[in-house]
């Protein structure tokens, strides 16, 4: 399922990801990903909730539709851990074979 509705206007799906999903973010370059909840959901942005491992603290992390659409975050998120989605808009690279 799509988290972003249309690329264009650059909005997440709410039907798809909300408020309590369980998530899991990488930014396009790091080695490694943040897991959280999601504690606040708008068309625009996705509010995080996660354990900073550096100084053993809670932090909230801002994800934008807009950063998501050009492939700026790969993101698995689940409401119920039995189905897991997947979205990442990264440009792909290589010669394709």
């Amino acid at each position: 399922m799509a988290l972003i509705m249309n690329a264009t206007h650059q909005e997440f799906d709410l039907a798809q990801v909300g408020r309590g999903d369980c998530i899991r973010v990488k930014r396009a370059g790091d080695t490694t990903a943040r897991n959280g909840f999601i504690t606040e959901a708008t068309a625009t942005r996705l509010r995080i909730l996660y354990c900073n491992t550096q100084n053993n603290a809670s932090s909230y992390l801002d994800i934008t539709a807009a950063d998501v659409a050009i492939g700026v975050w790969e993101i698995y998120w689940t409401r119920d851990f039995q189905t897991v989605n997947y979205e990442c808009n990264a440009p792909q690279t290589g010669d394709g074979a």
